[in-house]
């Protein structure tokens, strides 16, 4: 795993999509604080690695809104209750079907590089990760039937639509996020 290679794969992925990707250290014991510290924009990628935040320079509405719109302002607490475990090849099959507009994924197309790209990225964080996504279907199950898309989620932002996952390693986080502002 190299810097060139992630950049590649999560810009492939995600660089037509209104997405928010980002790494930070793990500082806590308990992870949500260090996921709530990447989404409030406090830490800075621990590698030095390309961040993917297209909120970044809205600095009006961050203003208005605070350091981590488009995310709310959210409590450890509030962050844990809106997120379910998934297993990693769930949260790389949930990474492909960002890309595709949260719909089904086309039985007949070719996901074998964008799910080489989904993995690249989760690959960063190692072997020893746990994943969580605010997708309701894993609540029920940890590795949900994506055959018909996202169609339900805990919000996470002011948007009517937004799914996402947490990558957590024993030294960094990673939020991948997707926004449907309409």
């Amino acid at each position: 795993m190299n810097q060139a290679s992630w950049v590649t794969a999560a810009l492939r992925l995600l660089e037509d999509v209104y997405a928010f990707a980002a790494t930070g250290p793990r500082a806590h014991p308990d992870w949500q604080r260090d996921v709530l510290a990447v989404m409030n924009r406090a830490v800075d990628d621990p590698r030095g690695w390309r961040t993917l935040d297209w909120d970044k320079e809205n600095d009006e509405q961050r203003a208005a809104s605070g350091p981590s719109f488009p995310f709310f302002s959210l409590s450890r607490e509030a962050l844990t209750e809106r997120l379910f475990p998934v297993p990693a090849e769930t949260a790389a099959r949930l990474l492909v079907v960002m890309t595709h507009d949260w719909g089904p994924v086309d039985p007949e197309e070719d996901v074998t590089h964008a799910l080489t790209d989904a993995r690249t990225l989760l690959d960063r964080y190692g072997e020893d990760i746990s994943c969580y996504s605010n997708i309701t279907k894993a609540r029920v199950s940890p590795s949900p039937d994506l055959a018909a898309g996202v169609t339900d989620w805990r919000p996470l932002t002011q948007y009517d639509g937004d799914y996402g996952i947490v990558v957590v390693s024993p030294e960094e986080v990673g939020v991948f996020w997707s926004f449907n502002p309409v």
